[in-house]
């Protein structure tokens, strides 16, 4: 089958005086026959630039079965789309037409591909890279017998971090001795011009295991300098013993931060306050 596009170029060139017959009622339309040229050119294209989406091992001998295939979702053969073509051939009044309409789908084409190869690469730029900052061990419990750190305390220095969001999750349990009946876990981040932003998470009483996750946004301009906080913060004199386990802190960066959305911390929103 002879090159679709050249044969479409070097039919605008032919200059003829046919007069303008109408589209035999067996032939297709102008619409249809834009189409049909249209769909033959996207699978021309395919096979020239070598984009084999549908079979990498395509032999040269098949190619002719994609025409094929294209011309059997018209219920076309080879033969009487070449007769259709010859036609319209002949009478350029309409194929200048159907050459009009078939640059418009083209184009429609076009920008559907590139949409889709855009959200592809949207959705690539927009996948977190995450950095593991937690220094200390994965589980960490409070027990009757501790004193000191019986709202278990963390703080971690980081090096100046811009942007992005810090994640702490973990999960957690009640353990049969502790006599408390609630607390929280909270995040404090700090930074360099001596503010800092704090978000919480209500620590309800359960002896199953349990997942938290508790997110913060992170300035883009003033640089993070200290992550601290208490994974089980309370005010209860009565005995505590909680277990947690799976403790990650972690910050999360976007491939390309000005392409995508800005990540939403969950609620309650991070309190600022003034630490001079």
């Amino acid at each position: 089958m002879r090159n679709i596009l050249t044969h479409i170029i070097l039919l605008l060139v032919v200059i003829s005086c046919s007069p303008r017959e109408k589209v035999p009622k067996e032939f297709p339309d102008e619409d249809e026959m834009a189409q049909i040229l249209a769909d033959l050119y996207v699978v021309e294209s395919i096979i020239t630039h070598g984009r084999r989406s549908v079979n990498d091992q395509l032999a040269d001998d098949e190619i002719p079965g994609y025409y094929r295939k294209v011309l059997s979702e018209y219920d076309l053969s080879t033969e009487e789309f070449d007769t259709i073509r010859d036609w319209y051939s002949a009478h350029p009044y309409h194929f200048q037409k159907v050459y009009d309409k078939v640059i418009v789908l083209l184009s429609e084409h076009e920008a559907e591909v590139n949409r889709q190869i855009q959200a592809e690469e949207e959705k690539k730029d927009t996948t977190p890279v995450i950095r593991d900052l937690w220094d200390d061990e994965r589980i960490m419990a409070v027990t009757p017998d501790d004193t000191v750190n019986h709202r278990l305390p963390f703080k971690i220095e980081v090096d100046s971090i811009t942007g992005g969001q810090i994640r702490l999750s973990a999960v957690y349990k009640f353990l049969r001795e502790d006599l408390s009946r609630e607390g929280k876990t909270i995040v404090i981040t700090q930074y360099a011009d001596s503010t800092a932003d704090t978000v919480s998470h209500d620590i309800t009483k359960t002896f199953k295991n349990n997942p938290i996750t508790l997110h913060m946004n992170i300035d883009s301009v003033t640089p993070l300098v200290e992550i601290s906080g208490f994974l089980f913060d309370h005010d209860t004199s009565l005995v505590t013993s909680v277990e947690f386990s799976n403790i990650r802190l972690e910050h999360l960066v976007r491939k390309n931060m000005s392409k995508s959305p800005e990540m939403k911390p969950l609620k309650p929103s991070p309190e600022r306050h003034d630490l001079r």
